[in-house]
């Protein structure tokens, strides 16, 4: 099993938004690679060629996160 992405995001509601002069803000995080259950024992599941993965590192976790305004 693997979670490969993942966002959360939080749109501000309309009075909030009256305050500050703005249409739309939406605030959000992200990750990439976040969790895998397996039973493999190398670095990474998803090997290469003919199933095995030469000792090279795993993909990469990323988080993100951001801010989405509209005037």
């Amino acid at each position: 099993m693997r979670i490969k992405t993942l966002t959360l995001g939080y749109t501000l509601p309309k009075s909030l938004m009256d305050r500050i002069s703005a249409k739309q803000l939406r605030v959000y995080v992200s990750g990439q690679n976040l969790l895998t259950v397996t039973k493999y024992t190398g670095f990474d599941p998803e090997v290469g060629s003919r199933g095995v993965d030469l000792g090279v590192y795993p993909q990469a976790r990323v988080f993100l996160a951001g801010l989405n305004i509209g005037f």
